[in-house]
C-alpha cells in the first residue's frame, strides 16, 4: 500500500515530466515557427532547452527506476527459476545503490560549487543550479528506490525460501 508521501512523489516526477517535455515542446515548436515562418532567431533558447531536457532525464530516470522499467540486456533470467531471478536482481540493484551513492556525492559537490560561483548560462544568465539539480535529484531517487526494491526483494527472497522449489532450481 502506497503512502501520502509515496504518492506525492510520484505525482511530483509525473509533473515535471510534463513541464519539462512541454517546455522543450513548446521551446522547439516556437525557434521553427521563429526562424522559417518569421525569420526570427530567439537568443538563448538551447539554454532552456538545456534546462528542462535535463529535468526530463534525470526525472524520467528516476520513474523508469520507480516503475522498474529500465531497458536491460537479461537473458539469463530466461532460463533460471523465481530465486535465481530474485538474486540476480538483488545484485544489480546492489550495484545500482554502490554507483549511486558516489554519483550522489559527486552532483552534490557540483551543486555547492554552482551555488558557490554563482555560474550562470551566457545569454538568458539563467543559474547554472537550476540545469544541474536535476542530476543530484534523480541520482538520489534512482538510489532511493534502488534501496527500497533491495529491502522488497530481501523480503520477497525470504517468502520464496519457505516455498518448495522450482523444478529449474532443483538442478543446483
Amino acid at each position: 500500500m502506497q503512502t501520502h508521501v509515496w504518492k506525492w512523489l510520484i505525482n511530483a516526477e509525473r509533473f515535471v515530466e510534463f513541464v519539462s517535455s512541454a517546455v522543450v515542446i513548446i521551446t522547439l515548436t516556437l525557434v521553427v515557427l521563429g526562424r522559417h515562418i518569421f525569420h526570427y532567431n530567439f537568443l538563448g533558447y538551447t539554454e532552456i532547452l538545456v534546462l528542462a531536457a535535463f529535468w526530463m532525464y534525470f526525472i524520467g530516470a528516476s520513474a523508469g527506476s520507480y516503475e522498474e522499467s529500465h531497458i536491460t540486456a537479461d537473458i539469463l533470467s530466461q532460463f533460471v527459476g523465481e530465486r535465481t531471478k530474485l538474486k540476480l536482481g538483488l545484485f544489480s540493484k546492489f550495484m545500482q545503490v554502490i554507483i549511486g551513492v558516489p554519483l550522489i556525492m559527486l552532483s552534490w559537490g557540483m551543486l555547492k560549487f554552482d551555488i558557490q560561483t554563482g555560474q550562470t548560462t551566457v545569454d538568458l544568465e539563467i543559474p547554472l543550479l537550476y540545469s544541474q539539480a536535476p542530476i543530484l535529484i534523480g541520482f538520489a531517487l534512482m538510489t532511493f528506490y534502488a534501496f527500497i526494491y533491495i529491502i522488497r526483494d530481501i523480503y520477497r527472497l525470504r517468502e520464496l525460501k519457505n516455498e518448495p522449489a522450482a523444478p529449474a532450481e532443483e538442478k543446483k
